[in-house]
């Protein structure tokens, strides 16, 4: 019987537990001292009532402990996790068969390591602080989500107008219409690369924003469209809006106006930043009572030989 084993093995013990007035070490033949067990395998160093060496019991967990493990009281032994709180990676935030595997569920990214806040969201098995679909849950104060970075923006939702820098669908303002969407689309001017709100073609175009950009891809990752736009070889959207708004350059240098601006007189306005054209419809419309410039029909600008709105 087991205990009559251990009994006589306690007696060995005792017999030559003490050489020459010292003690034995406690590491005997490969294993470790253990109570009523005598000795236990170093992988099992724990001695239950039952006289059995185990890695740990729900009074002792020391040896999974030690090992940034946690143990299973039913089969003692140190497993990797007992739940998804034991799993903090952001790649392995579930607890599947005692093991923290890719996560499966938005609950389970609660708490992850470097991660914001408890509201975050599961991403192709990685937990992520948002996705354009979750964001109306996990970005706080109705922010918008980056879907190249997967990050709350510091960006209300729907704040930013019409040709505008944006890195999200979401940010881009919409007028409540159905027949009005808008979208963050990237743009090309010299070889950069940027993100600016447009309006789908659907429900028809209006200048200056006139000019088609047909299937293109939000950066949200909208199914391809058509999008009011301009002409991304003649001008970038900060040089129309800076028309729009009636933006000056004193000293008369193009230097003084956004990226491939034009500083010309626009209308009978001098010194205004204005930008290259082939068409009236890449123009403001003339003759609207809210839009500062007087005229804006594509002509000559009057240097360097080109056309430029307002010329």
């Amino acid at each position: 019987m087991r205990w009559v084993a251990c009994f006589l093995g306690l007696l060995a013990l005792a017999t030559g537990c003490v050489l020459e007035d010292k003690p034995v070490d406690p590491q005997i033949d490969g294993g470790v001292e253990a109570g009523m067990c005598v000795v236990c395998p170093p992988v099992r160093p724990i001695c239950t009532d039952e006289l059995e060496c185990v890695q740990c019991t729900a009074e002792n967990d020391d040896y999974c402990s030690e090992r940034v493990l946690f143990c299973d009281i039913e089969t003692s032994t140190c497993v990797e996790c007992l739940g998804n709180s034991n799993c903090p990676a952001a790649d392995a935030a579930r607890c599947d068969a005692k093991e923290c595997g890719p996560c499966d569920d938005n609950t389970q990214c609660t708490g992850i390591d470097g991660l914001p806040g408890d509201a975050n969201a599961c991403d192709n098995g990685v937990c992520v602080d948002c996705t354009p679909e979750t964001e109306a849950s996990t970005c706080p104060n109705d922010k918008s989500c980056n879907p190249d970075t997967r990050q709350c923006t510091n960006t209300d939702v729907g704040s930013i107008d019409v040709c505008e820098a944006c890195v999200a669908d979401s940010e881009c303002g919409e007028d409540g219409s159905p027949s009005e969407t808008y979208r963050c689309v990237e743009m090309v001017w010299m070889g950069n690369r940027t993100g600016f709100c447009l309006k789908t073609t659907q429900g028809g175009c209006e200048r200056p924003y006139a000019h088609p950009l047909s299937n293109r891809q939000s950066l949200s990752g909208a199914q391809p469209d058509d999008y009011c736009g301009i002409r991304e070889d003649l001008a970038t959207c900060p040089a129309v809006r800076a028309l729009e708004l009636d933006q000056q350059c004193p000293g008369g240098e193009a230097t003084e106006c956004p990226e491939s601006g034009l500083c010309e007189q626009v209308g009978v306005l001098l010194n205004r930043c204005t930008y290259r054209c082939d068409a009236n419809q890449q123009c403001l419309p003339v003759g609207n009572p809210s839009d500062p410039n007087p005229g804006s029909e594509c002509g000559s600008c009057g240097s360097g030989g080109v056309d430029c709105c307002g010329g």
